[in-house]
């Protein structure tokens, strides 16, 4: 019995393990005649306030990585400002993928435009990478709210009303005394 209970577990865990890898797959990929752009944000999830990039992996089919990508524009739109970005190789060992530094400042959907071309082939697409999401999805501790930050709240009130009625009964008890 124990023996099937660890073959099941290990077949669970095994199967948790393969349907665990989205992260992996949150890029979207865009065709432009031979060539697959795939655009993405670095770090996922995009955290607004929290530095990131926009990475764009360019190959020429499948297999071929792109490292000539001059004329390659690559924007980024968020209601109605536009901002262009500035790719830069994400380094020595990563031919084909490139980095577009970014503050995400407000969270959302960002729109990443492509333009331009990659060789002879002209670019024009729209991709919308995962939303950006407040700093609450990952923060702990979370800031304190202005509610718990300012004034007196319940347990500060009922100490005042504490030290008022204790000032009311010493003077009812003094005035009691003189009294006699």
């Amino acid at each position: 019995m124990n023996r099937k209970f660890l073959v099941s577990a290990c077949f669970i865990a095994l199967l948790f393990l393969f349907l665990n890898f989205q992260l992996a797959f949150a890029h979207e990929a865009v065709n432009a005649g031979d060539y697959v752009i795939e655009i993405g944000w670095v770090t996922e999830p995009p955290i607004a306030g929290q530095m990131n990039a926009i990475v764009v992996n360019v190959s020429k089919g499948e297999e071929e990585p792109v490292e000539d990508v001059a004329d390659l524009t690559v924007s980024v739109k968020y209601g109605d400002q536009t901002k262009l970005l500035t790719l830069q190789p994400l380094g020595e060992d990563t031919p084909g993928q490139f980095v577009a530094p970014i503050l995400p400042s407000i969270p959302g959907q960002y729109t990443v435009v492509l333009g331009g071309k990659l060789g002879d082939t002209d670019v024009s697409a729209e991709v919308q990478p995962e939303e950006v999401a407040i700093p609450d999805t990952v923060q702990f501790p979370l800031q304190p709210t202005a509610d718990q930050t300012s004034g007196l709240g319940l347990a500060g009130w009922l100490g005042v009303l504490g030290v008022l009625l204790g000032l009311i009964g010493i003077g009812l008890g003094a005035a009691a005394l003189r009294k006699k």
